[in-house]
């Protein structure tokens, strides 16, 4: 095609006049065939994949770590933090303040990312994430702090990963297609999102066992993870520093939260709209699924935490199986039949764990039990135990197979100069579904009470994951992925539902 034709046959853009060669025409349409502006295209085997993936995977170990621990010391807190009589559950708590610096922040973090090179975005996270986990240290090494007090502190620093994460998210998810070619991107993400589950399968076994085995020198961990956070910044390094989406973007008040052009974008495709939200339900339903296992393990079953932790455990290895087994036979296509096989698939593993939960077939024959040898733990579990496992693995792998195709849309479908923004809004709505299911989790733990007596959330817990099937089911009957070419079509997002 000759280039004047080539010309002629781009959409109009407002800032159209900017391009004044033909090489600038070529670029811009490559970049809407899958290849970002100035991308240097790098393959699965290349220092700058390894190096982003290896980043990625200890700040999630880290986050996973230190957020299991302060959940299951607050799902325990009459036993870990009185030694009787107790306080109340601080998951909901623990959960709000980790998920509040994301609705705050997550616009600071997309303009970050379209203002500065999102490599220098990910090493100045990696960096603070040194400095948060040595304050963790401090508390934990405070003299004179009463347990009670201490997890306090430990929930404040909580928050304070939760600004760092706010931050990080839209560059980690923003840098990928500037990175690598659009046909790239689902086995790309299936990898990151797999790697990423991996850390939290290791960081929540991890959490799990050091409240077990060495609560009364729980700095060791904290050491641990101070060392995770040095190497995470190290290969943080190994990432190419990439171009500025926007060298002039200026900081305004709107991109703390929805800027007025993401807004327009969003509300003129559909399809970018719906995938944002279908995105903040299912971390909704995922943060739930967390503290609802914590509390059906500890307080329903009577398990130890580290019998607990595996269960969560097992979701962990089902989400990494499941985004691997997405990425791998999912591309070349557009993802939208893994999305509904996921969905129906979530939809029922939730109503299995309800049925095994619910007490009707009794509680495992680890009740009671504070196991001493993790590996114990791991292989002697009766039937209902292993089957809660299973269900936990298939819970996980369903949850594997919906996200990352949604993922990978909302990478490739908005303007590049707005990708950085476009993610920092989708952060920003993921997190206020999280923040709402601290509240979703405390008040249906008072309901419970109130309908069933003091021990109610304890006993009927499983009524949480009945209401969490009954969440995904408009999205499994009504939800459908746009397909991507290039970008999102004036259009296309109409096809979303």
């Amino acid at each position: 095609m000759p280039i004047e034709e080539l010309r002629l046959s781009l959409p109009t853009r407002p800032d159209e006049g900017r391009y004044e060669s033909p090489s600038d025409v070529v670029q811009v349409f490559e970049t809407q065939n899958g290849s970002p502006l100035g991308a240097t295209q790098h393959t699965v085997a290349s220092a700058a994949f390894w190096g982003f993936l290896t980043t990625q995977f200890l700040g999630a170990f880290n986050d996973n770590y230190f957020k299991q621990m302060v959940l299951l010391t607050s799902a325990s807190n009459a036993a870990v933090v009185t030694g009787a009589g107790g306080n109340p559950d601080r998951q909901s708590l623990a959960m709000a303040a980790f998920a509040l610096p994301f609705v705050l922040m997550s616009g600071l973090g997309g303009f970050l990312s379209d203002r500065c090179s999102k490599q220098r975005v990910i090493v100045g996270c990696k960096l603070a994430e040194i400095l948060i986990m040595s304050i963790a240290l401090a508390v934990l090494l405070m003299p004179g702090l009463s347990a009670n007090a201490q997890l306090i502190w430990m929930i404040s620093v909580l928050s304070l990963m939760g600004a760092h994460s706010a931050i990080f998210a839209p560059s980690k998810y923003g840098i990928l297609p500037e990175l690598f070619r659009g046909d790239k991107l689902l086995p790309v993400n299936g990898a990151v999102q797999m790697t990423t589950f991996l850390a939290i399968i290791f960081g929540t076994a991890c959490a799990g066992f050091a409240l077990d085995q060495i609560r009364d020198a729980m700095w060791i961990g904290s050491a641990i993870a101070i060392g995770v956070s040095v190497f995470g910044a190290l290969s943080a390094v190994l990432i190419p520093t990439t171009q500025i989406a926007e060298p002039g973007l200026k900081l305004k008040l709107e991109n703390l939260a929805i800027p007025a052009e993401i807004g327009r974008l969003i509300l003129r495709e559909r399809g970018l709209l719906m995938a944002i939200l279908v995105v903040s339900v299912f971390w909704f339903l995922g943060a739930v699924t967390q503290m609802a296992v914590n509390t059906l393990g500890k307080s329903t079953l009577g398990m130890s935490a580290t019998r607990t932790s595996l269960m969560v455990v097992a979701i962990g290895i089902g989400i990494a199986a499941g985004c691997a087994v997405t990425g791998y036979f999912g591309k070349g296509g557009n993802g939208r039949r893994w999305v509904m096989a996921g969905a129906w698939l979530l939809c029922f593993t939730l109503l299995m764990v309800a049925i095994l939960g619910s007490g009707q077939l009794g509680v495992p024959a680890s009740s009671g039990i504070v196991d001493t040898n993790f590996f114990t733990a791991l292989l002697r579990a009766d039937g209902l135990e292993w089957g809660l496992r299973l269900n936990m693995m298939l819970l996980g792998g369903a949850a594997g197979m919906f996200v990352v195709p949604v993922q990978v849309y909302l990478q490739q479908a908005p303007p590049d100069d707005m990708k950085g923004r476009l993610l920092g809004v989708q952060n920003l709505i993921t997190w206020i579904g999280i923040l709402l299911s601290a509240a979703y989790v405390g008040v249906g733990g008072m309901l419970l009470n109130l309908c069933f007596g003091p021990t109610g959330n304890a006993k009927y817990q499983w009524v949480i994951f009945v209401s969490l099937a009954a969440f995904m089911l408009p999205i499994c009957l009504f939800y459908r992925l746009p397909a991507v070419t290039g970008k999102v079509a004036a259009n296309e997002g109409k096809q979303a539902w």
